[in-house]
């Protein structure tokens, strides 16, 4: 069954959005939750880990390629928390992407620190969070 709504909508009961977009404030939305996944060895942001609760360790590369390479969905979401006193998670991208982040820092400020990657274009991302 397809449901195209044009206006505003009323849904009572479940809703299941297979390949759409859910647009509005979510403010209806309860009980979202981010699987966590932890590494200690470099990895890159992926389709395959897209809304991932990241839990690193120090001297971790985050690597963020290209969509013709990594095909990712605007809008996607990528938490990162950093557990290990040493060294620092980087973000790495592959020419051609532009990480858009304050002060054009690419790296976690260190242990306990956080950040949110989002794609934002078609090899745009923005880098927000504890950085150093």
């Amino acid at each position: 069954v397809a449901l195209d709504v044009t206006g505003s909508a009323v849904v009572t009961g479940s809703l299941t959005v297979t390949g759409g977009t859910f647009i509005g404030d979510g403010s209806t939305l309860t009980n979202l939750q981010r699987p966590i996944t932890s590494s200690a060895t470099n990895f890159s942001a992926s389709a395959a880990n897209a809304g991932y609760y990241f839990r690193t360790g120090g001297n971790v590369t985050c690597s963020i390629g290209l969509n013709a390479t990594q095909s990712i969905a605007v809008g996607t979401e990528y938490e990162f928390f950093q557990t290990a006193s040493a060294g620092n998670l980087l973000f790495v991208t592959q020419s051609g992407v532009t990480l858009n982040s304050k002060d054009a820092n690419k790296k976690l400020a260190g242990q306990f620190s956080a950040a949110t990657l989002k794609k934002i274009g078609t090899d745009e991302f923005d880098l927000i969070g504890d950085l150093g």
